[in-house]
């Protein structure tokens, strides 16, 4: 591929920078040796690996957002996605108290019904599927927080 007339370019490197440009998609399709293509796949792999976000673990919960999988004290617990979502966003609160409200704008779209009692449900059947000692405590008045540590109890272990 020529570049038609070069003595016109504003700068000179200009048309051989088009012309790469050109051929980007070419020089993908281009045999590779062996060994490159190694090195190219093995630091695509790496780049993968440090994207992934890290899994968080709190009260013996490990809640992993990249494959959406959640563990109580090592067993796979199943949950729904709006389940999974209100965890997710108890979890990253840290063990800090999240309103209703709160959820309800993070784990549900914009059309839910603000009146509804679908938090109050959905954390009722998350704490059943997680099983005993409960870990999700409902701070009378204000909302919901992960207990950090579940086996005390005390006065924020209240189910209601």
């Amino acid at each position: 591929m020529m570049c038609e007339r070069p003595e016109r370019t504003r700068r000179a490197g200009a048309c051989q920078s088009r012309q790469r440009r050109a051929l980007g998609s070419a020089l993908a399709s281009k045999p590779v040796r062996q060994r490159r293509w190694n090195h190219r796949t093995r630091a695509l792999d790496r780049r993968r690996a440090n994207s992934r976000p890290p899994v968080p673990e709190i009260a013996g919960l490990r809640v992993n957002p990249f494959r959406r999988e959640v563990y109580r004290d090592g067993r796979y617990v199943a949950l729904t996605r709006k389940q999974f979502a209100v965890l997710e966003v108890l979890v990253a609160a840290g063990g800090g108290v999240v309103s209703a409200e709160g959820l309800l704008e993070r784990a549900w779209d914009e059309n839910a019904d603000p009146f509804t009692n679908a938090v109050r449900i959905t954390v009722s059947a998350l704490r059943k599927r997680l099983g005993e000692p409960w870990v999700i405590a409902t701070v009378a008045g204000v909302g919901y927080r992960i207990l950090t540590n579940p086996d005390a109890g005390g006065e924020g272990a209240n189910r209601g």
